[in-house]
């Protein structure tokens, strides 16, 4: 019997790589947005800190130009925390894109996939009836000749 050959088969490959592509960019678009939460975490671990340590130097008493150099630290704590939770809307904004992208690519495939494997049933049906059809004729062919020895 023949073997199966899926003349399709080289696109096939195509949109399982192209697939594996868009994987690679929504796994990196999903890092980027969990490193954004991961440091939108850290600066606000550090703003939470830094007010109980200026509570602690106010209660000391310190200098009116260091606790105007601790402030303007804490204001720039708040505006990157700020500027990163931008960034992260941002970042889940190229994320749903991304997964949207890869649920096309997996479509896509998964087509060209079910297109190959009714080709192949296709295939297979039409190799066992033409299987079907051989024997049958051998079969009659023996019929044929079981009947000619009988009549000589």
């Amino acid at each position: 019997m023949k073997r199966f050959d899926f003349r399709l088969q080289p696109l096939l490959n195509y949109r399982t790589y192209l697939e594996q592509l868009a994987r690679q960019d929504t796994a990196k678009a999903r890092m980027d947005v969990m490193d954004s939460k991961n440091r939108i975490e850290s600066l606000k671990n550090i703003l939470a800190a830094s007010a109980g340590r200026m509570e602690e130097l106010v209660e000391k008493g310190v200098t009116a130009s260091f606790l105007k150099q601790f402030t303007n630290y804490m204001d720039g704590a708040a505006f990157d925390m700020e500027n990163e939770i931008q960034n992260k809307a941002s970042l889940e904004i190229v994320l749903e894109q991304k997964v949207e992208i890869l649920k096309n690519k997996s479509i896509e495939k998964k087509s060209m996939e079910r297109l190959r494997e009714m080709r192949k049933q296709e295939y297979v049906q039409d190799m066992m009836k033409l299987e079907q059809k051989s024997l049958d004729e051998i079969s009659s062919l023996k019929t044929a000749r079981e009947i000619s020895d009988e009549i000589e």
